[in-house]
């Protein structure tokens, strides 16, 4: 968790702080820097009123920065003019507040610093990226991944990029209001409070919901690629764990930039001559080198062993080494996308189990009579029933 530590011996001040951040972030005052409080992001206030008189301000600044390891700085004074804001700038200061505090402009100065603080200095969450030319399918599986990833334990995020509305938001049967727009102009300020408070979340599992539109039904307007990889890296800091659905995202700057980041890329691509060729031209665009290429799996959508085209030619043919399958059935898909209750949060079967190999996971356990239900469909395969 991200803190203010304060320099100081004033307990008003440590309330202001406090205040102006809403409660959102603790206000430790301390008046010695110790190694485990820098060892957390963190933004350090120094009371400038908390330093002897015949101390410079300069050299006081100098002495907290070699002992703070990269962590702002931020100096609370009661004078604030432009010889004293470039002397603390000069000495190592990222800024300078008003002693009295203006919350407004505490609340902005500290949560931009505490949140670079955060993402320089505090752990990226493992990032899965799914991409796919059948967007339906691939936001299901993001949505199944990440459901079984969160109830395997943690805080769990799912970015769903798919339009002209998001298909994980009508899957989970949930109310979005808060969308990557409204994230992005939310930056500076944004957090693990205001997440928890503005985003959609799935009662059944736990798992928090960012869409592309908001909830609005219309692409958002005036997004540039960058603000959309700042978001993630901070999105990354505030959560155990990240999935994002690309979806319906075409910018090839921004799709490279996010595999290049992403420490799971994953490929739906199903035994089809056409959705072959739609993957490859996928991968010729983005124009990945052979290292990221590399990291990509293939998985197989709606596998089925009986179609010639298999597993295994479609990833030569996109030049991929990694492939997974994911049998589908299409009856129980329609049912729970109509109903609005995932098949992941459901019972052990083939299609959960195929999930929770691409999650890492060991199968769902079964009861008995599923365990039967299992051998009698692998005793009527191997006669030939039903082919």
């Amino acid at each position: 968790m991200s803190t203010i530590t304060l320099l100081s011996v004033d307990r008003d001040l440590a309330e202001r702080l406090s205040s102006a951040l809403e409660g959102r972030v603790p206000v430790n005052m301390v008046q010695a820097l110790e190694p485990e409080i820098i060892a957390t992001p963190t933004v350090i206030v120094l009371d400038r009123s908390a330093l002897p008189p015949e101390r410079s301000l300069g050299s006081a600044i100098t002495t907290v920065a070699a002992q703070a390891g990269g962590r702002p700085i931020v100096l609370a004074s009661e004078e604030r003019s432009t010889e004293i804001v470039l002397q603390a700038i000069r000495a190592g200061a990222s800024d300078v507040l008003a002693r009295s505090i203006n919350e407004a402009e505490a609340a902005e100065t500290l949560s931009r610093l505490l949140n670079g603080a955060l993402v320089e200095r505090g752990r990226a969450a493992p990032f899965t990226i799914l991409l796919g030319s059948d967007v339906e399918a691939t936001a299901v599986l993001a949505t199944d991944l990440a459901i079984q990833r969160s109830q395997a334990g943690g805080n769990h995020l799912l970015v769903d990029c798919t339009m002209p509305t998001s298909i994980a938001e009508s899957y989970l049967d949930v109310q979005v209001g808060y969308g990557i727009a409204t994230a992005i102009a939310d930056i500076d300020r944004l957090d693990g409070t205001l997440l928890t408070n503005s985003l959609a979340r799935h009662e059944g599992t736990g798992l928090m919901l960012l869409t592309l539109d908001g909830g609005t039904g219309q692409e958002p307007a005036g997004i540039a690629a960058n603000d959309v990889t700042r978001l993630v890296r901070l999105l990354r800091a505030n959560f155990d764990e990240v999935t994002l659905c690309a979806g319906s995202l075409r910018h090839q700057g921004l799709l490279r930039e996010l595999i290049r980041s992403a420490d799971r890329i994953e490929l739906l691509c199903s035994q089809s001559i056409r959705e072959l060729g739609l993957a490859r031209r996928l991968l010729e665009k983005l124009e990945l080198d052979a290292t990221m290429s590399e990291r990509i799996r293939l998985l197989v959508w709606d596998h089925d062993p009986r179609v010639l085209l298999d597993g295994q030619r479609v990833a030569q043919a996109l030049g991929l080494t990694r492939s997974m399958a994911v049998p589908v059935d299409h009856v129980r898909l329609r049912n729970a996308l109509n109903a609005g209750t995932p098949l992941s949060a459901a019972g052990a079967t083939p299609y959960v189990d195929a999930v929770r190999r691409v999650a890492g996971l060991p199968p769902a356990q079964r009861s008995p009579v599923e365990q039967q239900v299992d051998r009698l469909k692998a005793f009527a395969g191997r006669i030939g029933i039903g082919r």
